[in-house]
């Protein structure tokens, strides 16, 4: 089995793994480098993709054939100028897809693999894991708003990644830390803060889920201010997030912005926190029964029971996916120009700096990928720059892609991204 990766958009240092620093207006394949040869397409399954600014991570899983463990890869391409890549790219920016060796071993982290990736505008963060240990986060690259999750002392930048602490959030009183069981959840990103859904497992066997987060936090993102310092406008330590409790309505997914974050709870509601400047969280307290949230810088994405799309924010660039002009200020359905037919008719959504990606499936078709919004670096794959106020149908494109089955959508600073598997005949 074959899996390739196709990007389009934005591609000053590479980030886009084609090969080139040069833009591309159109889907273009991805290249990986493992030490020897250069490929299109590789055995390993694209698991996920992160994006910072400039630079992106990926990661893959396959079996090994002679244990039947499943090994998990690390790769990564563009600017790695403040360390985000790890040991990639510190001196010029990588242009293809490279492995990441973060020597784990040599730091006492032997038997990890990473889980979960996310990124920052110049920092990255690996969660890792190891059965029956407890995970651990890493970051690495640019501390400006605290964005590493470690303090702002002088010898963070060195290493070749930090280990962020969560020891003082935790409420274990007459526990050892060796007697808690630490499981991150999610790990969220905006440009410059952080958030983190936690389970922290007691050895009585009661556990507690912490919502944690760092970062730029002036606006509210992070929550309460008021132990804010005027003049460091972010936290550098990671602190606890008070939302309001609900012991049987439990967070279960968290989406970031700019300068905002919303909460996602199993009752399907709401939590908003942060700036409403550009109307990124208007109206959002009137949904219920929310399956999915995504954000963009300056705006919001739910979709509700039924399977509609609705967007809220700035609608400068067409993000919000009507037609212009719109007076409302509340969350309106998304104009798509075929009909909604069932709850899982977009059965995949990816939120970019300023634009956005949705899957649509239907059965009997093979699915199809529809974009939206900014599209000043041909981020959309349609071969121009032009700006996109409602969607339009972005694959498969030409008869033959019908051949190449979508398995994975990104969208990041600019960019897009889709996975593809090779469909048998």
């Amino acid at each position: 089995m074959l899996f390739s990766l196709v990007s389009s958009g934005s591609n000053a240092h590479g980030q886009l793994a084609i090969g080139t620093t040069d833009d591309t207006h159109t889907f273009s394949s991805c290249t990986f480098y493992d030490g020897d040869s250069r490929k299109c397409s590789m055995s390993e399954k694209i698991i996920h993709i992160a994006t910072g600014g400039n630079h992106t991570l990926l990661l893959s899983e396959y079996v090994q054939e002679d244990t039947g463990l499943t090994i998990k890869s690390l790769w990564g391409c563009g600017n790695g100028g403040s360390g985000q890549l790890g040991n990639c790219g510190r001196d010029e920016d990588v242009t293809v897809f490279r492995r990441i060796n973060l020597q784990l071993a040599e730091y006492g982290l032997e038997g990890y693999q990473p889980r979960l990736i996310c990124c920052s505008w110049e920092t990255s963060y690996v969660v890792l894991s190891s059965e029956r240990k407890s995970d651990v986060l890493l970051s690495m690259g640019s501390n400006d708003f605290g964005d590493l999750g470690v303090g702002r002392g002088t010898s963070v930048r060195p290493k070749l990644f930090q280990t962020v602490q969560f020891d003082h959030c935790l409420e274990v009183d007459g526990l050892a830390l060796d007697e808690v069981h630490l499981q991150v959840i999610s790990i969220s990103t905006g440009q410059h803060h952080v958030i983190v859904q936690m389970h922290v497992q007691l050895s009585d066997e009661s556990r507690q889920t912490l919502i944690i987060g760092w970062g730029a936090a002036r606006h509210g993102q992070l929550g309460d201010t008021s132990t804010l310092n005027k003049n460091t406008p972010f936290f550098s330590l990671p602190k606890i997030i008070e939302v309001p409790h609900h012991p049987n309505d439990p967070v279960v997914q968290i989406a970031l912005g700019h300068q905002h974050s919303v909460l996602l709870r199993e009752s399907g509601r709401l939590t908003e926190l942060g700036s409403n400047k550009k109307s990124q969280i208007a109206g959002l307290d009137e949904f219920r029964n929310v399956s999915f949230v995504g954000c963009t810088w300056n705006g919001t994405y739910v979709v509700d029971a039924s399977g509609t799309l609705y967007a809220t924010g700035s609608h400068s660039k067409g993000q919000l996916g009507r037609s212009p002009p719109s007076a409302s200020i509340h969350p309106h359905p998304v104009e798509f120009p075929f009909r909604i037919t069932s709850a899982r008719c977009l059965s995949g959504f990816a939120c970019g700096s300023e634009h956005i990606l949705v899957l649509k499936t239907e059965s009997g078709f093979a699915p199809e990928l529809w974009g939206w919004g900014w599209n000043e670096h041909g981020n959309l794959g349609l071969g121009s720059t032009m700006d996109v106020h409602t969607p339009l149908k972005l694959w498969p494109q030409e008869v033959d892609d019908v051949n190449l089955i979508v398995t994975g959508i990104w969208a990041g600073c600019g960019t897009s991204w889709i996975a593809l598997e090779k469909q048998s005949l």
